[in-house]
């Protein structure tokens, strides 16, 4: 009986996604939104419902057939746009590396090897703190993708040496907290994704140039501060059960051999050989051979040609990796579908004749008319932090930035601070698989965290950073660019 209303229960909300998608687009359209506008938003809608309260498999599929039914693109756009793209491609070279890390054991090892630090043992919180500061140092430098990825199967292995089991709430906060952590990661530099784009549209409108040391010295010090609110969230709000970490002292660990077999150093070697890889192209000059060969190939080929040595390298007579084996064991298909449906739906909604910008601007300029600078940037920023929680978070920045520039120099607040500002506050996305490729692949990690754990420890996290945006940020980065 049981069964059958749970049955009941999940045809009903298929039903309720279907009609999300198909009924939103049937309502007329408010100026300057356009008809076709309203049925990509109808698909998102629908799919945002399914991802939710159903699954990420078939909304996805749904979603993408979706954008081809209503004309919002040919078939070949909407798979090029997300099975062909380079995101697409890192994601499912990094999971096979991620997997191989943890199949051989090296996962296991690394995290042994955290745990047992005697700066560490009996200060878990400490742990915590430091593990989340390596996230962010990670993500920065190289690519944010790789650094969650290969963090959680270090996460992962902690969390079976210490006896933390999926789901658990040591486990879901820590899940959530590398992708968290990992995406303030991705706001250090301006050449990242939504930096380069959204500075790149100040430059189109003004002429100005962000100064990276200055650049800089704001997201390195607003990190560290969202690290600390995160630990103390933990801490003090949601009081996450860490007496595994506390209990452990050296005497845990005299019976562990922290040793290394051949297999276990070439994964190893490998690993390391993909973060210098995907690190090189920021620090090499722009003109040398090895600098021009990885930006053609971009990190997803590099990825991908690692991978290739990997299976193609045999140690003690078997291959180093045996791809057939990996995948079977190691894919995480709910991360890939899900992410195969958010680019070309970010690519729908946040294209020049969506005219998204154009309703921003209409529906924002009475909150701007007659407010302080603090109280305009705080609106501005509310408006980012909220808006990509729904739409990925360079599409959301490239289109609030055209909005805020007027009044900003109404208000003679320096367009850099801003927009400083802006592609900071663009990177809290995280409490709905729309939000960004990292929330994404969050969202897809359903063998770790529920998605109701994302949304209550998630929207804290993202509370916090945005108190402390307004807090800390706004006069800080007003002091910077002055």
């Amino acid at each position: 009986m049981a069964q059958t209303k749970n049955d009941v229960m999940y045809y009903l909300k298929a039903l309720i996604c279907l009609a999300i998608m198909i009924g939103v687009g049937r309502l007329p359209a408010v100026e300057p939104l356009t008809d076709a506008v309203m049925d990509v938003l109808g698909i998102f809608l629908g799919c945002l419902f399914g991802w939710c309260f159903i699954g990420l498999i078939w909304p996805s599929i749904a979603g993408l057939m979706g954008l081809v039914l209503v004309n919002a693109l040919s078939l070949k756009e909407a798979f090029a746009g997300g099975w062909g793209s380079t995101t697409l491609l890192l994601i499912f070279f990094m999971i096979m590396m991620a997997a191989i890390v943890e199949q051989s054991g090296v996962s296991s090892f690394i995290s042994i090897y955290f745990i047992s630090r005697k700066w560490v043992l009996g200060k878990p919180w400490t742990f915590i703190f430091i593990f989340m500061c390596t996230v962010f140092l990670l993500s920065a430098i190289t690519s944010t993708i790789p650094t969650i990825i290969i963090c959680w199967s270090i996460l992962y292995g902690i969390c079976q040496q210490v006896g933390y089991k999926p789901y658990d709430p040591f486990a879901s906060f820590m899940v959530i907290g590398v992708v968290i952590v990992g995406t303030f990661g991705l706001a250090v530099f301006p050449f990242k994704p939504v930096g380069i784009l959204v500075f790149g549209v100040l430059q189109d409108m003004s002429g100005l140039t962000v100064d990276y040391l200055t650049y800089l010295c704001f997201t390195i010090p607003m990190g560290i501060l969202c690290i600390a609110a995160f630990v103390i969230i933990g801490k003090f709000i949601f009081r996450i059960d860490v007496s595994k970490l506390r209990d452990l002292n050296e005497d845990s660990f005299k019976n562990t051999n922290l040793r290394l077999t051949k297999r276990q150093k070439f994964v190893i070697g490998f690993m390391f050989a993909l973060i210098v890889v995907l690190l090189l192209p920021s620090i090499l000059p722009a003109q040398t051979f090895l600098a021009v060969i990885l930006k053609k190939i971009e990190a997803s080929g590099a990825a991908a040609i690692i991978i290739a040595i990997m299976c193609c390298l045999k140690v003690e007579g078997e291959p180093l990796m045996n791809f057939k084996l990996v995948a079977s064991r190691g894919m995480q298909w709910d991360v890939l579908f899900i992410t195969a449906t958010t680019m070309p739906l970010a690519s729908a909604i946040g294209s020049d004749k969506a005219g998204i910008t154009a309703f921003l601007v209409k529906l924002l300029s009475p909150f701007f008319e007659g407010k302080t600078p603090f109280l305009f940037l705080v609106i501005a920023i509310a408006s980012a932090v909220i808006l990509t929680q729904f739409a990925v978070n360079n599409i959301v920045g490239a289109i609030l930035l055209p909005v805020f520039y007027p009044f900003a120099l109404q208000l003679d607040i320096s367009p850099l601070a801003m927009t400083s500002l802006l592609v900071y506050t663009c990177h809290f996305a995280l409490l709905t698989p729309a939000a960004s490729p990292m929330a994404a692949l969050l969202h897809g990690n359903s063998e770790w965290v529920h998605a109701k754990d994302i949304y209550r420890y998630g929207f804290l996290v993202v509370l916090s950073s945005f108190i402390i945006s307004c807090a800390f940020g706004i006069p800080y980065v007003q002091f910077l660019f002055q």
